[in-house]
């Protein structure tokens, strides 16, 4: 069996095992290997925000998060930045409107590129096709294989992720390593992923996209708001606010609805007074036509079906009260919520190893010597950039710590 001696042994080579990698470097540790399952590191990255990667958010705080916020604490003042971190790696980035940031060449290429250049000239090695099969703790450190071959090291980083997109190699093995070691994990879920719903429901409207209000609501109670593009999908509510809402979705499924106001600019009166305006001006046309001047003219026909509209009428025959009926669903059209799409659609995993498992180093507390980050903790951010941060901070943190510990 070929054996690999290290001081600094980092599982995973994707967003949060490269920043810990490099800052193992910088803070002294002179032998870092990283541990990769894939034919390459980085893979993952090379997919985030659409091929552009969304590296992180110039508006961040900790209400852009759910699971355990008091990690963001942990964060090293020497990485408070991402952006600075990328910079010295001699990437140039841009933000938009928003405070989204991406490189500035808007390819995920630049950013793997920055991240590969600045490990491979610190001397980091990497192990690629390298399956954890074991990690054992010894009186010196650890010892990590995949069967062929056997890695001892004094310090171990696990920043394998989490279980979403599969295909990129993310399939849940660091939790499993962890539980190894004397960890527990919370209940694991697909988030950033469309939430599925009756599929009668959205049928009609699959394709079609609306600006929109949605709220989460169970039992009356409002759980959660987003704004933005709604996407009905193959019995599924898609885009940025359902992704946003989908992590507590889960929490909620066969107990909850999603809302959509998809006249959120328009208050009810207002949007009444247009809609009988308009049944006036087009009183001799099919009633498939009053909505046409505010939707897609598949949204009004669907809303007229469910307001029982039948439309064999004219515009100039719908009642009053039944406007009134198509301002509520306007308004307020309910979406049961069946359950969050699975892992091949999900951005990110909900859930993982609980901050009071872990110290504010990010050390565990169950094994000295192992550190963890990234997307294995119990901490999720929402669509923004938010996660990358996280990713990257919590991986240099966790590589800075790890390297330091090496002199004490």
């Amino acid at each position: 069996m070929k054996i690999i001696d290290t001081e600094t042994a980092i599982i995973g080579g994707g967003a949060s095992g490269l920043a810990a990698a490099i800052a193992a470097s910088r803070y002294g540790c002179g032998n870092v290997t990283v541990l990769e399952k894939m034919q390459r590191v980085g893979k993952k990255i090379l997919s985030t925000g659409n091929g552009r990667c969304n590296l992180t958010n110039r508006n961040i705080s900790p209400a852009d998060y759910t699971g355990d916020t008091e990690l963001l604490s942990y964060i090293s003042p020497d990485i408070d930045n991402a952006e600075d971190f990328f910079s010295s790696l001699g990437l140039i980035c841009r933000a938009d409107d928003n405070g989204r940031v991406y490189p500035y060449s808007n390819a995920a290429a630049s950013v793997l590129d920055a991240l590969r250049f600045a490990a491979d000239s610190s001397g980091i090695r990497t192990v690629c096709d390298f399956t954890v099969s074991e990690i054992t703790k010894t009186k010196h450190g650890f010892i990590i294989t995949d069967g062929e071959t056997q890695v001892k090291a004094k310090r171990v980083i696990i920043a394998a992720g989490g279980k979403a997109a599969p295909s990129l190699g993310s399939s849940g093995e660091g939790y499993e390593l962890c539980r190894c070691l004397g960890h527990s994990v919370t209940r694991l879920f697909p988030a950033l992923a469309p939430v599925r719903t009756d599929i009668e429901l959205v049928k009609s409207l699959k394709g079609l996209r609306v600006a929109a209000d949605a709220t989460l609501i169970s039992g009356g109670r409002v759980i959660d708001r987003q704004s933005g593009e709604v996407q009905f999908t193959d019995g599924a509510l898609s885009g940025i606010c359902i992704f946003n809402l989908s992590a507590k979705a889960a929490e909620y499924i066969n107990n909850g609805e999603i809302s959509l106001d998809t006249a959120p600019t328009l208050g009810k009166d207002e949007l009444y007074g247009l809609i009988k305006s308009t049944a006036a001006i087009r009183a001799s046309l099919p009633c498939e036509e009053l909505l046409t001047g505010i939707y897609h003219k598949r949204v009004g026909q669907a809303m007229l079906k469910k307001a029982g509209i039948p439309f064999s009428v004219t515009c100039g025959e719908i009642s009053d009260k039944d406007i009134s009926v198509l301002c509520n669903l306007a308004k307020d059209s309910r979406y049961p919520i069946r359950n969050v799409s699975d892992w091949s659609l999900a951005q990110i995993t909900c859930g993982g190893i609980p901050a009071s498992e872990v110290s504010d180093k990010l050390e565990s507390l169950k094994a000295s010597g192992l550190y963890l980050c990234g997307e294995i903790l119990n901490i999720q951010g929402k669509c923004g950039g938010y996660n990358l941060d996280w990713a990257w901070k919590s991986g240099y943190t966790a590589g800075m710590n790890a390297s330091l510990s090496l002199s004490e």
